[in-house]
């Protein structure tokens, strides 16, 4: 039996360092801590874990539903002049929002199908009041997400095709529908997201010490390094995520240097640790596969703080802000991979 997990492990670990993902990738930030209890346990709660999948899911899916509905309507209101600015001459360019309307329409397809029609979202499992408040309010959403889709594509069509030019008597109606379809989505979603939040796990910080077994020891010493992690880079993205076009970025500078001190500390913890042969490739998983990514997104935050605040422009801004929330992303991936395989060899 020994030699049997032992084989499963080493095929498990090549899977790992050949770059295998167990999670998709994300929108935004995935959660998995947030209050500290310090609790000495060896083994980890079935429920738990399908608890906290579960809210990972739902948080991606919360991030990327927020990202398209708030730039849908930005969008509208920086590319499209006041109704009494416009003119059959006015040149309006609306892009961005045409484009972002486009992607609601496939997000609000696919998450119909996945949690209505036997996809993944269906599939998931988690405590009873949980599971049927969360997804009753996504339930609740989606036809609004998809009136939210219709009612701005509609629009955006208008102004990009330049209808308006030939027929003005839509412009202050289809302002009036944007501003209505708009809070009508934004009533729904802060429902969804203030639910989701009450369910935020609770961090368990682990107590290597009081374990007899060497694996699990090596295990939980691995999670507690990553749950510190995390918990910086929530308090940095926190911070930053609401910024705008000459914002201060003082905290979040802050923030982001707590964080690099944190990747340091952490470092050094799994350089120091031992490791059997059998949960060696966590280590090894962590210089290969996790570190790469946190070092991607420090050297991005260093660019970031050095050239954002020298832009010229608020298009520049974002563009550097989104580099930097792009490089935050494929760290969190990183991050759920990485905690995901801990997790399940635990559980062999």
């Amino acid at each position: 039996m020994s030699k049997l997990k032992s084989f499963a492990l080493l095929i498990f670990s090549l899977l790992i360092l050949t770059g295998c993902s167990f999670i998709s990738n994300i929108k935004e930030k995935l959660i998995s801590g947030g209050k500290k209890i310090s609790e000495k346990v060896s083994t980890s709660d079935k429920t738990s874990e399908e608890d906290l999948k579960f809210y990972n899911k739902y948080i991606e899916v919360m991030n990327k539903i927020q990202g398209q509905g708030e730039n849908i309507y930005k969008y509208y209101k920086r590319e499209v002049p006041p109704p009494g600015q416009i003119n059959k001459n006015s040149y309006i360019l609306n892009m961005s929002m045409q484009m972002e309307c486009q992607f609601l329409g496939n997000t609000v397809k696919d998450y119909q199908r996945s949690l209505l029609d036997g996809g993944e979202l269906s599939k998931l499992k988690a405590s009873d009041e949980m599971q049927k408040t969360l997804e009753s309010d996504l339930k609740n959403l989606l036809p609004v997400l998809e009136e939210y889709y219709r009612v701005s594509y509609r629009v955006a069509e208008y102004y990009f095709k330049r209808e308006y030019v030939n027929d003005m008597s839509k412009i202050v109606p289809y302002d009036k529908d944007m501003e209505n379809v708009y809070n009508k989505y934004k009533t729904e979603f802060d429902k969804f997201a203030a639910d989701l939040k009450k369910y935020k796990p609770a961090r368990i910080i682990y107590d290597p010490s009081s374990v007899s077994d060497p694996d699990e020891a090596s295990a939980q010493t691995m999670l507690n390094v990553y749950g510190d992690i995390l918990e910086s880079a929530e308090g940095f993205y926190e911070s930053i995520e609401k910024i705008e076009y000459k914002s201060d970025l003082s905290v979040p500078e802050s923030k982001f240097n707590e964080f690099e001190k944190t990747v340091r500390e952490s470092k050094s913890t799994v350089m120091k640790a031992s490791f059997g042969e059998t949960v060696k490739f966590m280590k090894y998983h962590y210089e290969d596969y996790f570190a790469p990514s946190a070092e991607s997104f420090i050297n991005a935050g260093k660019v970031f703080f050095g050239s954002a605040p020298k832009s010229k422009s608020e298009d520049e801004f974002n563009e550097k802000f989104n580099e930097l929330i792009q490089s935050y992303n494929k760290m969190i991936n990183s991050y759920n991979t990485s905690v995901e395989t801990i997790n399940r060899v635990r559980s062999w």
